[in-house]
């Protein structure tokens, strides 16, 4: 006799979700539906429960949108860089899955960058095609709109994510407390002949930043998401 392989748990939360929908578990007053989460987007061993899912973050270390939004942090080793090399590249990563008739959308919002080592630089946040596009050289001269609409509402009932990559460019021309100063001393005296002589002295020296990346207040970027009916 042979045996059936169980499906995966999300697999059968899935098709319990289903059944409670079609019951009017998961249907509101006036028709509302009522999103179930997961604070995991691994699918491959965690339960994924409802119909809708949004998930941000770096690439491999996303997390589960609460209330609406998710934020992704900036360390001071992304500050380290930007420092050392007067620019960084950050890729992040969007998952979302949202079934039915139901589409999804979502922006992102740089945060304020305060005075520091972030303050001081430009920065661009842009689409990729992956994780490893995302380079300084990649940062499109014009500014791009940062929003998307992963998954439209035309019907589905996939469960697999929409990944979708980011990448934020910082470049730092000069921070503010640096630059090259340049000195010059000039002598005139009569020698013992009752000649004119006359001297000059002269010397740069280059300034380096004091900023310290330790010092960098936290940063956030923030991904928001709603879902949306035709």
């Amino acid at each position: 006799m042979k045996h059936r392989k169980a499906p995966p748990a999300w697999q059968r939360t899935l098709k319990l979700a289903a059944v409670t929908s079609a019951a009017g578990v998961l249907v509101g007053a006036g028709g509302t539906t009522l999103a179930l989460w997961n604070t995991s987007i691994d699918f491959s061993v965690q339960t994924h429960s409802g119909y809708e899912y949004f998930a941000a973050g770096t690439p491999a270390a996303t997390k589960a949108a609460v209330d609406g939004q998710v934020t992704v942090p900036i360390g001071t080793e992304a500050a380290a860089t930007l420092q050392e090399q007067r620019a960084v590249a950050i890729a992040f990563e969007t998952q979302s899955v949202s079934q039915g008739n139901t589409g999804l959308r979502y922006q992102l919002v740089e945060p304020d960058w305060g005075d520091n080592i972030f303050g001081a630089a430009s920065t661009t946040l842009f689409r990729v095609s992956s994780a490893a596009a995302c380079t300084v050289d990649a940062a499109p001269s014009t500014g791009t709109q940062p929003v998307s609409t992963p998954v439209d509402a035309t019907y589905s009932a996939s469960t697999e994510p929409v990944v979708e990559y980011w990448c934020l460019v910082a470049v730092v021309d000069e921070f503010s407390d640096e630059g090259t100063y340049a000195t010059s001393v000039e002598a005139t005296a009569q020698d013992p002949a009752d000649v004119t002589v006359e001297a000059t002295d002269q010397w740069h020296a280059k300034v380096t930043t004091a900023l310290d990346p330790a010092n960098e207040p936290p940063h956030q970027l923030t991904v928001r998401y709603e879902t949306f009916r035709p």
